[in-house]
Protein backbone atom coordinates (compact mmCIF):
# COMPACT_ATOMS: atom_id res chain seq x y z
CA UNK A 1 0.00 0.00 0.00
CA UNK A 2 2.97 2.23 0.74
CA UNK A 3 3.76 2.09 -3.10
CA UNK A 4 0.56 3.24 -4.09
CA UNK A 5 0.40 6.21 -1.71
CA UNK A 6 4.02 7.44 -2.67
CA UNK A 7 2.73 7.34 -6.53
CA UNK A 8 -0.20 9.32 -5.32
CA UNK A 9 1.33 11.87 -4.09
CA UNK A 10 2.42 12.96 -7.66
CA UNK A 11 -1.26 13.61 -8.26
CA UNK A 12 -1.71 16.32 -6.16
CA UNK A 13 1.15 17.87 -7.89
CA UNK A 14 -0.10 17.10 -11.43
CA UNK A 15 -3.50 18.61 -10.44
CA UNK A 16 -1.97 21.99 -10.02
CA UNK A 17 -0.88 22.06 -14.08
CA UNK A 18 -2.34 24.26 -16.30
CA UNK A 19 -4.10 22.17 -19.09
CA UNK A 20 -2.34 20.89 -21.71
CA UNK A 21 -3.70 21.28 -25.49
CA UNK A 22 -4.65 17.83 -26.61
CA UNK A 23 -1.27 17.48 -28.03
CA UNK A 24 2.06 18.99 -29.09
CA UNK A 25 1.02 20.27 -32.95
CA UNK A 26 -0.46 23.56 -33.34
CA UNK A 27 -1.57 22.90 -36.39
CA UNK A 28 -3.82 19.80 -35.46
CA UNK A 29 -4.66 20.86 -32.02
CA UNK A 30 -4.37 24.35 -30.89
CA UNK A 31 -4.76 27.06 -33.39
CA UNK A 32 -6.91 29.59 -34.92
CA UNK A 33 -6.40 27.77 -38.20
CA UNK A 34 -8.61 24.44 -36.94
CA UNK A 35 -10.51 26.76 -35.15
CA UNK A 36 -12.33 28.26 -38.13
CA UNK A 37 -11.67 25.71 -40.80
CA UNK A 38 -13.63 23.06 -38.02
CA UNK A 39 -16.62 25.27 -37.90
CA UNK A 40 -17.21 26.23 -41.80
CA UNK A 41 -17.50 22.76 -41.88
CA UNK A 42 -15.58 22.22 -44.87
CA UNK A 43 -15.60 18.27 -44.21
CA UNK A 44 -18.97 17.03 -42.99
CA UNK A 45 -16.30 14.29 -40.58
CA UNK A 46 -14.42 16.46 -38.59
CA UNK A 47 -11.83 13.88 -38.29
CA UNK A 48 -11.49 14.66 -42.15
CA UNK A 49 -9.08 17.58 -41.48
CA UNK A 50 -6.90 16.85 -38.77
CA UNK A 51 -5.61 13.28 -40.78
CA UNK A 52 -4.48 15.76 -43.89
CA UNK A 53 -0.90 16.32 -43.70
CA UNK A 54 1.14 19.37 -44.11
CA UNK A 55 2.72 20.58 -47.52
CA UNK A 56 4.98 23.24 -46.09
CA UNK A 57 6.90 23.41 -41.89
CA UNK A 58 4.13 24.15 -39.21
CA UNK A 59 5.57 28.06 -38.70
CA UNK A 60 5.27 28.40 -42.38
CA UNK A 61 1.53 27.53 -42.50
CA UNK A 62 0.65 28.81 -39.41
CA UNK A 63 2.39 32.30 -40.79
CA UNK A 64 0.61 31.86 -44.08
CA UNK A 65 -3.02 31.36 -42.53
CA UNK A 66 -1.98 34.71 -40.04
CA UNK A 67 -1.09 36.61 -43.41
CA UNK A 68 -4.90 35.49 -44.60
CA UNK A 69 -6.16 36.81 -41.48
CA UNK A 70 -4.34 40.33 -41.98
CA UNK A 71 -5.47 40.52 -45.66
CA UNK A 72 -9.44 39.51 -45.07
CA UNK A 73 -10.39 39.75 -40.94
CA UNK A 74 -12.57 36.96 -41.56
CA UNK A 75 -12.00 34.86 -44.49
CA UNK A 76 -14.48 33.06 -46.62
CA UNK A 77 -15.71 29.12 -46.40
CA UNK A 78 -14.38 29.26 -50.40
CA UNK A 79 -10.98 31.23 -49.29
CA UNK A 80 -10.51 28.71 -46.14
CA UNK A 81 -10.55 26.25 -48.50
CA UNK A 82 -8.34 27.32 -51.15
CA UNK A 83 -5.99 27.68 -48.20
CA UNK A 84 -6.19 23.80 -47.22
CA UNK A 85 -6.05 22.77 -50.72
CA UNK A 86 -2.84 24.72 -51.26
CA UNK A 87 -1.27 23.94 -47.47
CA UNK A 88 -2.42 20.44 -46.85
CA UNK A 89 -2.25 17.16 -48.98
CA UNK A 90 -4.58 14.48 -48.95
CA UNK A 91 -2.61 11.34 -50.16
CA UNK A 92 -2.54 8.77 -47.40
CA UNK A 93 0.34 7.95 -44.89
CA UNK A 94 -0.26 4.32 -44.76
CA UNK A 95 0.87 2.19 -47.69
CA UNK A 96 -1.18 -1.15 -48.11
CA UNK A 97 0.87 -4.33 -46.45
CA UNK A 98 0.45 -8.12 -46.47
CA UNK A 99 0.69 -9.60 -43.42
CA UNK A 100 3.96 -12.42 -44.06
CA UNK A 101 2.30 -15.29 -41.40
CA UNK A 102 -1.26 -15.10 -43.40
CA UNK A 103 -2.10 -18.41 -43.95
CA UNK A 104 -4.90 -19.16 -46.56
CA UNK A 105 -5.76 -22.41 -44.76
CA UNK A 106 -5.42 -21.74 -41.00
CA UNK A 107 -5.07 -24.98 -38.50
CA UNK A 108 -8.46 -23.52 -36.50
CA UNK A 109 -10.88 -24.04 -39.59
CA UNK A 110 -10.65 -27.68 -39.21
CA UNK A 111 -12.49 -28.44 -36.25
CA UNK A 112 -15.64 -26.18 -37.67
CA UNK A 113 -18.01 -29.02 -38.48
CA UNK A 114 -20.75 -27.03 -40.34
CA UNK A 115 -19.77 -25.95 -43.79
CA UNK A 116 -21.75 -22.42 -44.35
CA UNK A 117 -19.90 -21.54 -40.69
CA UNK A 118 -16.68 -23.35 -41.96
CA UNK A 119 -16.67 -20.84 -45.70
CA UNK A 120 -17.52 -17.81 -43.13
CA UNK A 121 -14.55 -18.42 -40.58
CA UNK A 122 -12.41 -18.43 -43.53
CA UNK A 123 -14.10 -15.60 -45.28
CA UNK A 124 -13.06 -13.16 -41.98
CA UNK A 125 -9.81 -15.00 -41.82
CA UNK A 126 -9.57 -13.66 -45.54
CA UNK A 127 -10.26 -9.96 -44.23
CA UNK A 128 -7.10 -9.60 -42.01
CA UNK A 129 -4.59 -8.94 -45.13
CA UNK A 130 -7.18 -6.19 -46.69
CA UNK A 131 -6.84 -4.05 -43.18
CA UNK A 132 -2.75 -4.44 -43.19
CA UNK A 133 -1.25 -1.61 -43.27
CA UNK A 134 2.06 -0.31 -42.93
CA UNK A 135 3.52 3.18 -42.18
CA UNK A 136 5.20 5.64 -45.48
CA UNK A 137 8.98 6.00 -44.98
CA UNK A 138 8.08 10.06 -45.51
CA UNK A 139 5.97 10.38 -42.01
CA UNK A 140 9.61 8.61 -40.63
CA UNK A 141 11.75 11.54 -42.55
CA UNK A 142 9.48 14.69 -41.63
CA UNK A 143 7.30 13.22 -39.17
CA UNK A 144 6.48 17.16 -38.11
CA UNK A 145 3.99 17.52 -40.75
CA UNK A 146 1.56 14.60 -39.91
CA UNK A 147 -0.48 13.94 -37.61
CA UNK A 148 -0.16 9.89 -37.58
CA UNK A 149 2.42 8.96 -35.12
CA UNK A 150 5.12 6.84 -36.68
CA UNK A 151 5.65 2.92 -35.73
CA UNK A 152 7.91 0.76 -37.21
CA UNK A 153 5.75 -2.46 -37.76
CA UNK A 154 2.82 -3.63 -40.01
CA UNK A 155 -0.51 -3.37 -38.87
CA UNK A 156 -4.68 -4.00 -38.97
CA UNK A 157 -6.55 -1.03 -38.72
CA UNK A 158 -10.24 -1.72 -37.47
CA UNK A 159 -11.54 -0.20 -41.02
CA UNK A 160 -13.67 2.59 -42.60
CA UNK A 161 -12.82 6.20 -41.16
CA UNK A 162 -10.41 4.40 -38.58
CA UNK A 163 -7.34 4.51 -40.59
CA UNK A 164 -5.08 3.99 -37.69
CA UNK A 165 -4.15 1.81 -34.63
CA UNK A 166 -6.43 2.00 -31.58
CA UNK A 167 -5.72 0.91 -28.39
CA UNK A 168 -8.21 -1.20 -26.97
CA UNK A 169 -9.72 -1.90 -30.40
CA UNK A 170 -6.13 -3.81 -30.57
CA UNK A 171 -6.94 -6.25 -27.54
CA UNK A 172 -9.95 -8.23 -29.48
CA UNK A 173 -7.42 -8.08 -33.19
CA UNK A 174 -4.81 -9.71 -31.65
CA UNK A 175 -6.91 -12.59 -30.31
CA UNK A 176 -8.49 -12.93 -33.66
CA UNK A 177 -4.77 -12.47 -34.99
CA UNK A 178 -4.13 -15.24 -32.90
CA UNK A 179 -6.66 -17.60 -33.90
CA UNK A 180 -5.69 -17.19 -37.26
CA UNK A 181 -2.29 -18.43 -36.52
CA UNK A 182 -0.43 -14.80 -37.34
CA UNK A 183 1.53 -14.82 -34.20
CA UNK A 184 4.13 -12.46 -35.96
CA UNK A 185 1.50 -9.70 -36.91
CA UNK A 186 0.17 -10.08 -33.33
CA UNK A 187 3.21 -9.55 -31.52
CA UNK A 188 4.12 -6.56 -34.05
CA UNK A 189 0.99 -4.86 -32.67
CA UNK A 190 1.74 -5.33 -29.23
CA UNK A 191 5.43 -3.71 -30.30
CA UNK A 192 3.63 -0.82 -31.91
CA UNK A 193 1.59 0.03 -28.84
CA UNK A 194 4.76 0.00 -26.77
CA UNK A 195 6.47 2.37 -29.30
CA UNK A 196 3.60 4.89 -28.57
CA UNK A 197 4.40 4.47 -25.03
CA UNK A 198 7.38 5.74 -25.45
CA UNK A 199 6.80 8.59 -27.47
CA UNK A 200 3.56 9.84 -25.70
CA UNK A 201 4.33 8.79 -22.08
CA UNK A 202 0.51 6.67 -22.43
CA UNK A 203 -0.76 4.39 -24.84
CA UNK A 204 -2.65 6.84 -26.85
CA UNK A 205 -6.50 6.21 -27.33
CA UNK A 206 -4.79 5.90 -30.96
CA UNK A 207 -1.69 6.78 -33.16
CA UNK A 208 -2.82 10.56 -33.86
CA UNK A 209 -0.79 13.15 -32.36
CA UNK A 210 -3.96 14.62 -31.60
CA UNK A 211 -4.85 11.49 -29.04
CA UNK A 212 -1.54 11.34 -26.98
CA UNK A 213 -3.32 13.10 -23.92
CA UNK A 214 -5.79 10.66 -23.48
CA UNK A 215 -5.78 6.98 -23.33
CA UNK A 216 -8.26 4.01 -23.53
CA UNK A 217 -8.86 0.86 -21.35
CA UNK A 218 -6.12 -0.36 -20.37
CA UNK A 219 -5.41 -3.80 -22.07
CA UNK A 220 -1.86 -3.94 -23.02
CA UNK A 221 -0.67 -6.60 -20.51
CA UNK A 222 -4.40 -8.72 -21.44
CA UNK A 223 -2.30 -8.32 -24.78
CA UNK A 224 0.85 -9.55 -23.56
CA UNK A 225 -0.56 -12.10 -21.46
CA UNK A 226 -2.74 -14.07 -24.45
CA UNK A 227 0.92 -13.82 -26.85
CA UNK A 228 2.36 -15.65 -23.96
CA UNK A 229 0.08 -18.04 -23.97
CA UNK A 230 -0.09 -18.86 -27.54
CA UNK A 231 4.11 -17.98 -28.34
CA UNK A 232 5.28 -18.80 -24.54
CA UNK A 233 7.71 -16.40 -26.23
CA UNK A 234 8.96 -15.28 -22.88
CA UNK A 235 12.39 -13.07 -24.49
CA UNK A 236 9.56 -11.05 -25.86
CA UNK A 237 7.90 -10.44 -22.60
CA UNK A 238 11.11 -9.83 -20.77
CA UNK A 239 12.25 -7.29 -23.10
CA UNK A 240 9.15 -5.59 -22.42
CA UNK A 241 8.83 -5.46 -18.88
CA UNK A 242 9.82 -1.71 -18.10
CA UNK A 243 7.31 -0.84 -20.38
CA UNK A 244 4.45 -2.57 -19.20
CA UNK A 245 5.28 -1.34 -15.65
CA UNK A 246 5.42 2.46 -16.92
CA UNK A 247 2.13 2.31 -18.38
CA UNK A 248 0.18 1.12 -14.72
CA UNK A 249 1.98 3.38 -13.19
CA UNK A 250 0.76 6.50 -15.20
CA UNK A 251 -2.63 5.04 -14.80
CA UNK A 252 -2.12 4.94 -11.28
CA UNK A 253 -0.66 8.55 -11.15
CA UNK A 254 -3.28 10.75 -13.33
CA UNK A 255 -6.77 8.89 -12.89
CA UNK A 256 -6.75 7.42 -9.59
CA UNK A 257 -9.55 8.44 -7.06
CA UNK A 258 -10.53 7.95 -3.48
CA UNK A 259 -13.80 6.53 -2.28
CA UNK A 260 -14.67 6.11 0.97
CA UNK A 261 -16.67 3.66 2.49
CA UNK A 262 -17.98 3.28 5.96
CA UNK A 263 -14.31 4.10 7.70
CA UNK A 264 -12.02 3.36 5.27
CA UNK A 265 -10.82 5.04 1.83
CA UNK A 266 -10.32 2.94 -1.46
CA UNK A 267 -8.90 3.89 -4.02
CA UNK A 268 -10.05 3.48 -7.70
CA UNK A 269 -9.88 4.62 -11.26
CA UNK A 270 -12.01 6.65 -13.59
CA UNK A 271 -11.35 8.20 -16.71
CA UNK A 272 -10.22 11.67 -17.12
CA UNK A 273 -8.23 13.67 -20.36
CA UNK A 274 -7.94 17.14 -19.17
CA UNK A 275 -6.78 18.92 -21.81
CA UNK A 276 -7.77 22.25 -23.23
CA UNK A 277 -10.66 22.92 -25.92
CA UNK A 278 -12.91 20.38 -28.22
CA UNK A 279 -11.08 16.92 -29.48
CA UNK A 280 -9.29 17.74 -32.57
CA UNK A 281 -11.14 15.43 -34.62
CA UNK A 282 -14.76 16.06 -33.41
CA UNK A 283 -13.88 20.15 -32.94
CA UNK A 284 -17.63 21.06 -34.61
CA UNK A 285 -19.62 18.95 -32.53
CA UNK A 286 -17.67 19.83 -29.36
CA UNK A 287 -17.75 23.04 -29.69
CA UNK A 288 -21.08 23.66 -30.52
CA UNK A 289 -22.66 21.46 -28.00
CA UNK A 290 -20.03 23.69 -25.50
CA UNK A 291 -22.23 27.08 -26.50
CA UNK A 292 -25.28 26.03 -24.17
CA UNK A 293 -22.94 26.95 -21.27
CA UNK A 294 -22.65 30.38 -20.50
CA UNK A 295 -19.04 30.67 -18.70
CA UNK A 296 -16.21 29.74 -20.18
CA UNK A 297 -15.19 27.33 -17.27
CA UNK A 298 -18.25 24.98 -17.76
CA UNK A 299 -17.15 24.67 -21.27
CA UNK A 300 -13.71 23.26 -20.74
CA UNK A 301 -15.25 21.38 -17.92
CA UNK A 302 -17.54 19.62 -20.87
CA UNK A 303 -14.45 19.47 -23.14
CA UNK A 304 -12.43 17.40 -20.58
CA UNK A 305 -15.70 15.18 -19.85
CA UNK A 306 -16.60 14.63 -23.69
CA UNK A 307 -12.74 13.31 -24.14
CA UNK A 308 -12.61 11.45 -20.47
CA UNK A 309 -16.25 9.54 -21.93
CA UNK A 310 -13.89 9.18 -25.68
CA UNK A 311 -11.32 7.70 -23.57
CA UNK A 312 -13.41 4.72 -22.17
CA UNK A 313 -14.15 3.72 -25.88
CA UNK A 314 -17.97 4.31 -25.08
CA UNK A 315 -18.17 8.04 -26.68
CA UNK A 316 -21.11 8.27 -25.97
CA UNK A 317 -24.00 6.66 -23.76
CA UNK A 318 -25.59 7.25 -21.24
CA UNK A 319 -23.29 5.46 -18.69
CA UNK A 320 -22.07 9.43 -18.46
CA UNK A 321 -24.92 11.19 -18.47
CA UNK A 322 -25.71 12.24 -15.00
CA UNK A 323 -28.80 14.25 -13.82
CA UNK A 324 -30.12 16.69 -11.23
CA UNK A 325 -31.02 13.39 -9.15
CA UNK A 326 -27.96 11.43 -10.33
CA UNK A 327 -30.05 9.58 -12.91
CA UNK A 328 -28.98 8.72 -16.28
CA UNK A 329 -31.12 11.15 -17.88
CA UNK A 330 -30.38 13.97 -20.88
CA UNK A 331 -27.76 14.26 -23.55
CA UNK A 332 -23.91 15.22 -24.37
CA UNK A 333 -24.37 18.34 -22.42
CA UNK A 334 -24.99 16.38 -19.03
CA UNK A 335 -21.95 14.34 -19.43
CA UNK A 336 -19.92 13.75 -16.40
CA UNK A 337 -17.83 11.23 -16.96
CA UNK A 338 -15.15 12.33 -14.85
CA UNK A 339 -17.71 12.12 -11.54
CA UNK A 340 -18.41 7.72 -12.32
CA UNK A 341 -16.13 4.81 -11.15
CA UNK A 342 -16.59 2.81 -14.35
CA UNK A 343 -17.19 -0.71 -13.32
CA UNK A 344 -14.87 -2.23 -16.28
CA UNK A 345 -12.22 0.23 -16.20
CA UNK A 346 -11.19 -1.01 -12.61
CA UNK A 347 -11.86 -5.01 -13.34
CA UNK A 348 -9.63 -4.45 -16.30
CA UNK A 349 -7.06 -2.67 -14.47
CA UNK A 350 -6.93 -5.46 -11.30
CA UNK A 351 -6.69 -7.55 -14.43
CA UNK A 352 -3.71 -5.86 -15.56
CA UNK A 353 -2.25 -5.76 -11.80
CA UNK A 354 -2.32 -9.22 -11.49
CA UNK A 355 -0.96 -9.97 -14.99
CA UNK A 356 1.74 -7.66 -14.08
CA UNK A 357 2.22 -9.75 -10.52
CA UNK A 358 2.41 -12.89 -12.71
CA UNK A 359 4.65 -11.72 -15.35
CA UNK A 360 7.18 -10.75 -12.60
CA UNK A 361 6.35 -14.47 -10.97
CA UNK A 362 7.62 -15.64 -14.81
CA UNK A 363 10.67 -13.70 -14.41
CA UNK A 364 11.64 -14.31 -11.08
CA UNK A 365 11.46 -18.40 -11.83
CA UNK A 366 13.06 -18.01 -15.04
CA UNK A 367 16.28 -15.76 -13.68
CA UNK A 368 16.28 -17.88 -10.08
CA UNK A 369 16.03 -14.49 -8.06
CA UNK A 370 13.41 -14.08 -5.60
CA UNK A 371 14.47 -10.38 -5.64
CA UNK A 372 11.94 -9.94 -8.73
CA UNK A 373 8.94 -11.14 -6.38
CA UNK A 374 9.61 -7.96 -3.93
CA UNK A 375 7.40 -6.16 -6.20
CA UNK A 376 3.77 -4.05 -5.05
CA UNK A 377 1.71 -5.55 -7.96
CA UNK A 378 0.38 -8.22 -6.25
CA UNK A 379 -0.56 -6.53 -2.86
CA UNK A 380 -2.09 -3.79 -5.56
CA UNK A 381 -3.72 -6.36 -7.28
CA UNK A 382 -5.60 -7.45 -3.94
CA UNK A 383 -6.22 -4.01 -2.57
CA UNK A 384 -8.22 -2.92 -6.35
CA UNK A 385 -10.37 -6.52 -6.22
CA UNK A 386 -11.01 -5.56 -2.58
CA UNK A 387 -11.79 -1.71 -3.39
CA UNK A 388 -14.41 -3.04 -6.48
CA UNK A 389 -16.06 -5.78 -3.98
CA UNK A 390 -16.61 -2.87 -0.82
CA UNK A 391 -17.23 0.00 -3.43
CA UNK A 392 -19.04 -1.48 -6.99
CA UNK A 393 -20.71 -4.45 -5.35
CA UNK A 394 -24.49 -3.78 -4.99
CA UNK A 395 -26.05 -6.73 -2.79
CA UNK A 396 -29.49 -5.72 -3.23
CA UNK A 397 -29.53 -5.97 -7.23
CA UNK A 398 -26.59 -9.00 -7.06
CA UNK A 399 -24.32 -7.09 -9.89
CA UNK A 400 -21.79 -4.49 -9.88
CA UNK A 401 -22.08 -1.15 -10.70
CA UNK A 402 -20.75 2.31 -11.57
CA UNK A 403 -20.40 4.31 -8.22
CA UNK A 404 -21.15 8.20 -8.96
CA UNK A 405 -18.71 10.12 -6.76
CA UNK A 406 -20.99 13.38 -6.47
CA UNK A 407 -24.00 11.94 -5.45
CA UNK A 408 -22.14 8.74 -3.72
CA UNK A 409 -24.20 6.06 -4.88
CA UNK A 410 -24.45 3.13 -7.49
CA UNK A 411 -25.64 3.83 -10.94
CA UNK A 412 -28.48 1.36 -10.91
CA UNK A 413 -28.81 0.73 -14.57
CA UNK A 414 -28.02 -1.81 -16.97
CA UNK A 415 -24.96 -2.41 -18.87
CA UNK A 416 -22.65 -5.75 -19.99
CA UNK A 417 -20.00 -3.74 -18.49
CA UNK A 418 -21.57 -4.62 -14.87
CA UNK A 419 -20.60 -8.28 -15.13
CA UNK A 420 -17.11 -7.06 -16.46
CA UNK A 421 -15.29 -8.10 -13.19
CA UNK A 422 -16.23 -11.76 -14.22
CA UNK A 423 -14.21 -11.46 -17.33
CA UNK A 424 -10.42 -11.25 -16.07
CA UNK A 425 -9.02 -11.56 -12.48
CA UNK A 426 -11.18 -9.01 -10.91
CA UNK A 427 -12.61 -10.92 -8.18
CA UNK A 428 -11.09 -13.22 -5.71
CA UNK A 429 -11.97 -16.57 -6.08
CA UNK A 430 -13.66 -17.82 -3.29
CA UNK A 431 -15.87 -14.59 -3.73
CA UNK A 432 -16.74 -15.62 -7.39
CA UNK A 433 -18.75 -18.82 -6.16
CA UNK A 434 -20.87 -16.30 -3.71
CA UNK A 435 -21.10 -13.75 -6.52
CA UNK A 436 -21.50 -15.37 -9.91
CA UNK A 437 -24.75 -16.86 -9.61
CA UNK A 438 -26.56 -13.95 -8.32
CA UNK A 439 -24.84 -11.73 -11.60
CA UNK A 440 -26.31 -14.62 -13.63
CA UNK A 441 -29.73 -14.01 -11.85
CA UNK A 442 -29.25 -10.28 -12.37
CA UNK A 443 -28.26 -10.72 -16.39
CA UNK A 444 -31.42 -13.67 -16.87
CA UNK A 445 -33.45 -10.72 -15.19
CA UNK A 446 -32.36 -7.75 -16.89
CA UNK A 447 -33.98 -9.34 -20.64
CA UNK A 448 -30.66 -8.57 -22.15
CA UNK A 449 -29.76 -11.73 -23.40
CA UNK A 450 -32.55 -12.11 -24.84
CA UNK A 451 -32.29 -10.23 -28.12
CA UNK A 452 -31.96 -11.75 -31.61
CA UNK A 453 -28.94 -9.28 -32.68
CA UNK A 454 -26.91 -9.79 -29.58
CA UNK A 455 -26.69 -8.11 -26.49
CA UNK A 456 -26.95 -4.62 -26.36
CA UNK A 457 -24.66 -1.75 -24.40
CA UNK A 458 -28.08 -0.81 -22.61
CA UNK A 459 -31.69 -0.90 -22.36
CA UNK A 460 -31.85 2.77 -22.59
CA UNK A 461 -32.84 4.40 -26.68
CA UNK A 462 -30.77 7.71 -26.17
CA UNK A 463 -29.41 7.91 -29.94
CA UNK A 464 -26.47 7.59 -28.60
CA UNK A 465 -24.51 5.29 -30.36
CA UNK A 466 -22.87 3.04 -27.29
CA UNK A 467 -27.04 2.90 -26.30
CA UNK A 468 -30.05 0.46 -26.97
CA UNK A 469 -30.42 -0.95 -29.54
CA UNK A 470 -26.66 -1.23 -30.58
CA UNK A 471 -24.57 -4.34 -29.82
CA UNK A 472 -20.52 -4.00 -29.94
CA UNK A 473 -18.48 -6.84 -30.21
CA UNK A 474 -15.99 -6.25 -27.40
CA UNK A 475 -19.36 -6.30 -24.73
CA UNK A 476 -20.51 -9.15 -26.27
CA UNK A 477 -17.12 -11.02 -25.83
CA UNK A 478 -16.72 -9.83 -22.23
CA UNK A 479 -19.93 -10.85 -21.12
CA UNK A 480 -19.80 -14.06 -22.80
CA UNK A 481 -16.58 -14.97 -20.42
CA UNK A 482 -18.43 -13.83 -17.64
CA UNK A 483 -21.31 -16.27 -18.41
CA UNK A 484 -18.30 -18.95 -18.75
CA UNK A 485 -16.89 -17.96 -15.15
CA UNK A 486 -20.00 -18.58 -13.33
CA UNK A 487 -19.72 -22.34 -14.15
CA UNK A 488 -23.04 -24.04 -13.55
CA UNK A 489 -24.52 -25.92 -16.36
CA UNK A 490 -27.49 -23.13 -17.30
CA UNK A 491 -24.66 -20.44 -17.23
CA UNK A 492 -22.23 -22.07 -19.97
CA UNK A 493 -25.45 -23.19 -22.15
CA UNK A 494 -26.41 -19.61 -22.01
CA UNK A 495 -23.14 -18.51 -23.17
CA UNK A 496 -23.17 -20.82 -26.15
CA UNK A 497 -26.72 -19.07 -27.02
CA UNK A 498 -24.84 -15.55 -27.02
CA UNK A 499 -21.91 -16.72 -29.01
CA UNK A 500 -23.99 -18.43 -31.66
CA UNK A 501 -26.40 -15.48 -31.59
CA UNK A 502 -23.95 -13.30 -32.05
CA UNK A 503 -21.97 -15.09 -35.01
CA UNK A 504 -25.53 -15.94 -37.13
CA UNK A 505 -26.29 -12.47 -37.03
CA UNK A 506 -22.60 -11.60 -37.78
CA UNK A 507 -23.29 -14.24 -40.57
CA UNK A 508 -26.44 -12.45 -41.85
CA UNK A 509 -25.23 -9.55 -42.13
CA UNK A 510 -22.04 -10.77 -43.81
CA UNK A 511 -24.48 -12.52 -46.28
CA UNK A 512 -26.33 -9.62 -46.80
CA UNK A 513 -23.72 -7.22 -47.77
CA UNK A 514 -20.50 -8.75 -47.95
CA UNK A 515 -19.12 -6.67 -44.94
CA UNK A 516 -18.37 -6.80 -41.37
CA UNK A 517 -19.47 -3.66 -39.26
CA UNK A 518 -18.45 -2.00 -36.47
CA UNK A 519 -21.89 -3.13 -34.45
CA UNK A 520 -25.28 -4.41 -35.16
CA UNK A 521 -28.66 -3.87 -34.59
CA UNK A 522 -29.79 -6.04 -31.20
CA UNK A 523 -33.32 -5.85 -32.12
CA UNK A 524 -32.37 -6.94 -36.08
CA UNK A 525 -29.99 -9.80 -36.36
CA UNK A 526 -27.60 -8.89 -38.70
CA UNK A 527 -28.64 -5.23 -39.08
CA UNK A 528 -25.57 -2.96 -38.66
CA UNK A 529 -26.08 -0.63 -35.64
CA UNK A 530 -26.94 3.57 -35.67
CA UNK A 531 -26.76 6.66 -34.00
CA UNK A 532 -23.51 8.70 -32.76
CA UNK A 533 -21.60 11.12 -34.35
CA UNK A 534 -20.75 9.21 -37.41
CA UNK A 535 -21.74 6.76 -39.96
CA UNK A 536 -21.30 2.75 -39.27
CA UNK A 537 -18.13 1.98 -40.57
CA UNK A 538 -17.43 -1.68 -42.20
CA UNK A 539 -14.04 -3.74 -41.87
CA UNK A 540 -13.94 -4.19 -39.32
CA UNK A 541 -11.22 -5.09 -36.83
CA UNK A 542 -12.77 -6.08 -33.47
CA UNK A 543 -15.65 -7.78 -35.20
CA UNK A 544 -13.61 -10.18 -36.98
CA UNK A 545 -11.72 -11.17 -33.72
CA UNK A 546 -14.72 -11.60 -31.56
CA UNK A 547 -16.77 -13.52 -34.38
CA UNK A 548 -13.40 -15.82 -34.36
CA UNK A 549 -12.84 -16.04 -30.66
CA UNK A 550 -16.36 -17.62 -30.45
CA UNK A 551 -16.19 -19.89 -33.52
CA UNK A 552 -12.93 -21.09 -32.44
CA UNK A 553 -14.51 -21.90 -28.77
CA UNK A 554 -17.61 -23.53 -29.97
CA UNK A 555 -17.41 -24.17 -33.52
CA UNK A 556 -17.97 -27.62 -33.14
CA UNK A 557 -21.41 -27.51 -32.11
CA UNK A 558 -22.21 -24.47 -33.17
CA UNK A 559 -24.05 -23.39 -37.14
CA UNK A 560 -24.19 -20.85 -39.21
CA UNK A 561 -28.07 -20.55 -39.82
CA UNK A 562 -30.79 -22.67 -37.32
Amino acid sequence: MMYLVLLLAAVAAAAQQELPPSCRSRVYCDSELLHRVQLARLYSDSKRFVDLHMRYSEEQILADFQKLLDETNNPTKQQLQTFVDEHFNTLSELEDWTPPDHSPDPAFLKKIKDEKLKEFAKNIHNIWPTLGRKVKDVVFEDPTRFSLIPVTNGFIIPGGRFREIYYWDSYWIIKGLLISGMKETARGMIENLLQLLDKCGIIPNGSRWYYQERSQPPLITAMMKIYIEETGDLDFLEGHMDQLEEELKQWLITHTVDVQKGDKKYSLLRYNAPTKGPRPESYYEDYTNAQSFESQERQQEFYTDIKSAAESGWDFSTRWFVGDDGNNDGNLTTIHTRDIVPVDLNAMFADALQNMANFKALMARRKHSRDLLNEPWSELARDWREAIEKVLWDDKDGTWYDFDLVHNSHRRNFYPSNASPLWGDAVEKHMVKLRAKRVFDYLKKSKALQFDGGIPASLIRSGEQWDFPNAWPPLVSILLKALETVGSAEAKSKAFDVAETWVRACYKGYTNSKQMFEKYDAETAGKYGDGGEYVVQSGFGWTNGVVLEFIDKYGEKMTAEE
